[in-house]
């Protein structure tokens, strides 16, 4: 569907991070980012058919209809501590919850702990981290995030740049957040940095000699020296089916359990390139660019389900300081229709394209306390469905 919206907000964002042992090993950390929204949509595609093959029927009717309300996305509370083990080697944790400043929830009312949390080993080897924690490929490819908010609120861009634009399914998400993984990044060298991860679901099934086995590899390299950082990042989720998850044609869809008519496997992948430049340490700019495939095989002769879809996407953004009380920040990201194809039939992905733009500002009441306001607008293609929070 055409959907337009037009979202503004005023928030109070406060962080802290104060030691809590006299040898500093440990410390307690957090942002604080309640904050006033308003949204609205307009210029919905008109109910009738079908268009993009992939998508789901417009309706004719706006996702948001003038809501006002708060929110706190980006919110956190954490404790990271070192010790050290002699021999330039150190033990490191970090355990840190997403706080709902507006509700009082922890981590959705999910979990104890859902954002960064692990335990790992420190020293001229590098780093290995075993727990939960931001893909090699999110970390290196979100460096300024928006007025120093990311990913969880409607500043964020993910939703244009690291998913499809025809479902909402979490498992289509280049920007996740695994559990279950193991981490290892290179030392810094030259200012160079190499990073791996893998990740399980620990959900492996089989059905006679076929198999599925969940997981994520993310892999990257950094270059952060001086006024220029780059970065080149690729992700591979097996059996995650993002693609047939996403779809709003439930007859498309190959991820329904193994079985002797349904023997598919999926493998989707992600790159992305990153640039940002240092003009000064106020003046920053950063370009992104990303290319997506999904892909799914193994699928019974005669059926006509989904096979592939590739999109690319990138983004422009600035982060800008204004002495010590004003900072500003401004985002574009734009997303193409994509190709696809079916095992069968002919595919379309006419009305996926999608954009969304960003600008706001803020004041610093305190070094560690600032006043802020924002305005955004997300314009999808006639079938696409790109929404605000990711």
């Amino acid at each position: 569907m055409n959907l337009k919206k037009s979202l503004l907000a005023l928030a109070v964002g406060a962080s802290v991070a104060v030691p809590v042992m006299a040898q500093s090993t440990v410390t307690v950390y957090g942002r604080l980012y309640p904050f006033m929204i308003h949204e609205s949509g307009s210029g919905a595609t008109a109910a009738g058919p079908l268009v993009a093959t992939l998508g789901s029927a417009p309706t004719g009717i706006n996702g948001l209809s003038g809501n006002t309300g708060m929110s706190s996305g980006n919110s956190r509370l954490g404790f990271r501590g070192r010790e050290d083990l002699g021999g330039g080697m150190r033990a490191v944790f970090q355990l840190e919850t997403s706080i709902s400043v507006d509700s009082g929830q922890i981590c959705g009312g999910t979990a104890a702990f859902c954002q960064n949390t692990f335990v790992g080993l420190e020293g001229g080897f590098g780093s290995i981290k075993l727990g939960i924690h931001d893909t090699i490929f999110k970390s290196y490819g979100d460096t300024l995030g928006f007025l120093g908010v990311s990913s969880g609120t409607f500043m964020a861009n993910n939703d244009v740049m690291r998913k499809v634009s025809f479902g909402t399914s979490n498992s289509a998400r280049f920007h996740e957040r695994k559990a279950n993984t193991v981490m290892y990044e290179s030392p810094q060298m030259g200012g160079f940095q190499a990073g791996l991860q893998w990740a399980t679901d620990e959900n492996k099934t089989t059905f006679g000699t076929a198999s599925r086995d969940p997981r994520t590899w993310s892999m990257g390299v950094k270059y952060d020296k001086g006024p220029l950082y780059f970065a080149l990042a690729h992700e591979i989720h097996y059996d995650a089916f993002g693609g047939s998850a996403a779809t709003g044609t439930s007859g498309l869809r190959n991820n329904g359990a193994l079985s002797a008519t349904n023997l598919t496997n999926s493998r989707d992948r992600a790159t992305q390139a990153t640039i940002e430049w240092r003009m000064t340490k106020d003046h920053k700019f950063e370009f992104d660019v990303i290319r997506k495939h999904y892909s799914e095989a193994g699928v019974t002769a005669g059926n006509n389900r989904f096979s592939s879809y590739n999109n690319t996407a990138f983004l422009l953004s600035m982060d800008n300081r204004w002495g010590d009380k004003w900072r500003t920040s401004a985002h574009y990201a734009k997303a193409s229709a994509g190709s696809c194809s079916l095992t069968v039939a002919a595919c379309s992905t006419a009305g996926l394209e999608g954009s969304k733009m960003a600008f706001g500002g803020g004041y610093f009441l305190s070094r560690r306390t600032m006043v802020f306001g924002v305005v955004s607008k997300i314009t999808n293609g006639a079938n696409a469905r790109f929404n605000r929070a990711e």
